[in-house]
């Protein structure tokens, strides 16, 4: 009967442990945690839609994965890899930085098919430089944050292409009129007298 209550006591100590050690893995994994942020188009015109996404990771250390050391670039120290980790319900505080001005604020939603991708969209108002930044990490964490070149808008772009095709043509047409105008022989002249 001892036995008995050894295995069942076992039976219930082990799970536990079990347990407890996998809660404190994923929270210090969830600690430790890495994002990239990316933006696409790196270049934008002043309105126009940028796409915000946000990766999230865990670095592993070498010994826990045995596979080739990642290619440089990579955002972590050397002789670590970054797994992709899904972070459930993440308060991400995520914002575009212009040069001058305030920042505005992404709002980013987990993207259904893929539980690491976090997806935002923003349409950033000015000219220049803009700094796409998670704040949840310190400025320059590597991969916490991207760039966005905006531009204003041409001139000419702001006009409907069928207008520039019809001036365009209207423009062609007129001076080629012209130039066959000019190639035309001229009658001689003669004078009004009868004389000639």
């Amino acid at each position: 009967m001892r036995l008995y209550w050894q295995m069942r006591r076992h039976r219930t100590v082990v799970p536990l442990v079990v347990v407890a050690l996998l809660l404190a893995l994923a929270a210090r994994a969830h600690g430790a945690g890495e994002v990239v942020v990316a933006v696409s188009p790196s270049e934008a015109q002043v309105g126009q839609p940028v796409e915000v996404l946000l990766r999230t990771f865990v670095p592993v250390g070498p010994s826990s994965i045995s596979l080739p050391q990642p290619r440089s670039p990579h955002p972590v120290p050397s002789g670590a890899w970054d797994v992709l980790y899904a972070w459930d319900d993440y308060p991400f505080d995520v914002d575009a930085d212009p040069e001058s001005g305030p920042a505005i604020k992404i709002a980013l939603t987990r993207d259904p098919s893929d539980a690491t991708l976090w997806r935002g969209t923003v349409a950033l108002p000015s000219a220049g430089r803009w700094t796409i930044r998670c704040r949840n990490f310190p400025v320059g964490t590597e991969g916490a944050s991207a760039m966005v070149t905006v531009t204003a808008p041409s001139p000419l772009r702001s006009v409907d292409a069928p207008v520039l095709i019809v001036a365009g043509a209207a423009l062609l047409g007129a001076f080629a009129g012209f130039v066959a105008g000019r190639r035309m022989p001229c009658a001689t002249a003669r004078p009004v007298d009868g004389s000639g």
